[in-house]
């Protein structure tokens, strides 16, 4: 399977409110029977174009003095995240007029960044007043380091984001029919390259979210395809325009972007997005060793550092019911848009359309309510949930199996 079609080409199709650390962008292992693992070595900095090694401090010395500086990484895997760490800390010994942003964090909560500079506020507090476990729900811990090196140094950080309820409208009614009081000062987005074109309309012709009907109905598929790849063109564009508007604003700072591979790969989400700002990129991504080589294309960044495989450790993982879910309008509760398959939610007889209106004898009032509670379930318990289902309500059991039981 190619790395570039498991990253995160990530719309609203795809936010899995209970699930989104199975579905982020971590890398499945491939499905090739022959696979070419020779390009790169561990700690070793190459250039896809040539597959040549390259010298670590001429290159970050080099990178230094770009106005933009992007780093991806697979949100889940903590090595990516060390060396994104290093990287910075790299790039800051050479050029220390830099400000980092973040893919993390909505527009909306810079003054909370700006704050937690300043020292204003504890790390507790810095967490809850980011919303971060409903925002964003990866482990924290995985970020933490990046945002004290930050306040560390007084260096500014920067909310790259717009809320995912702009992306979702997007998805659902398209640029155009949302109002522009509701775009968080976005911009219309730089139409997408005709490659990345091509890669989105093979994820969302895999989607699960594209009904069968649909995918016969060619006009309304279409339709849906085209407001798919307005969403994912607004997330690029958006980070683009607040990393130009940050390094557009005076003193001429080394500006780095610290967000998911997907929107970096082969220059065709942030960087072409970039480019039709009329400013230039470097980009830097992370190879895990073990990853099929003959899914390295040329232009896939500017270099890539070969890293170890990051460890599992089966007792941080998180409760998973497996369905995705939307908060339901005019009313109590949160419906299930899907359902995963082989999940607890499936064994527990969850539907497509249901409403869950409680939980663990608590009324479910939002998506992030519920990921709460199913997040406080330990190995081996029963989650009671009250649904209504076809208006009827009914008693339904999700069973949360002992991790060392599973397979």
């Amino acid at each position: 399977m190619s790395i570039k079609k498991t990253l995160l080409y990530t719309s609203a199709f795809l936010l899995f409110a209970s699930t989104v650390n199975a579905m982020g962008d971590a890398q499945p292992p491939t499905t090739d029977i022959e696979q070419d693992l020779s390009c790169i070595q561990r700690a070793q900095w190459i250039a896809p174009a040539t597959r040549l090694p390259l010298d670590n401090q001429a290159l970050l010395k080099k990178a230094a003095k770009q106005q933009v500086v992007l780093l991806g990484e697979q949100h889940p895997d903590a090595v990516h995240h060390r060396w994104q760490l290093q990287t910075i800390t790299q790039l800051y010994a050479h050029n220390p007029n830099i400000v980092i942003g973040f893919e993390m964090f909505p527009r909306r909560l810079q003054p909370v960044l700006d704050a937690w500079i300043r020292g204003e506020l504890s790390e507790d507090e810095f967490l809850q007043k980011t919303d971060w476990d409903e925002v964003w729900k990866f482990d924290p811990d995985l970020y933490m380091p990046l945002f004290r090196f930050a306040r560390m140094n007084r260096l500014p950080i920067v909310a790259l984001n717009v809320d995912m309820d702009l992306i979702g409208a997007i998805s659902q009614k398209g640029w155009d029919g949302v109002e522009e009081d509701q775009k968080e000062g976005v911009l219309p987005p730089r139409k997408a390259h005709p490659d990345y074109m091509s890669e989105l309309k093979k994820v969302f012709g895999k989607h699960p979210h594209v009904a069968d009907d649909e995918k016969k109905d060619d006009e309304k598929s279409e339709a849906r395809f085209q407001r798919f790849v307005e969403a994912q063109i607004t997330w690029d564009g958006a980070m683009a325009q607040e990393l130009a508007r940050v390094q557009k604003m005076g003193g001429n700072p080394l500006v780095i972007g610290v967000m998911g591979s997907g929107h970096l790969a082969d220059r065709y989400g942030v960087p072409y997005q970039l480019q039709g700002l009329e400013l230039g990129s470097t980009v830097l991504l992370p190879w895990t060793l073990g990853w099929d080589c003959n899914d390295l294309s040329p232009s896939y960044a500017d270099a890539i550092f070969g890293l170890e495989a990051m460890e599992e450790k089966p007792t941080a993982q998180r409760p998973i019911l497996g369905i995705r879910i939307e908060k339901a309008e005019n009313k109590t509760g949160v419906i299930v848009e899907q359902v995963v398959e082989e999940s607890i939610a499936e064994d527990a007889g969850l539907e497509k359309d249901d409403i869950i209106l409680s939980a663990a004898g608590q009324l479910v009032e939002d998506t992030a309510q519920l990921i709460k509670i199913i997040q406080r379930q330990a190995p081996g318990t029963w989650l009671p949930l009250e649904i209504e289902r076809r208006g009827q309500p009914i008693d339904i059991i999700a069973k949360f199996p002992n991790w060392n039981d599973a397979e």
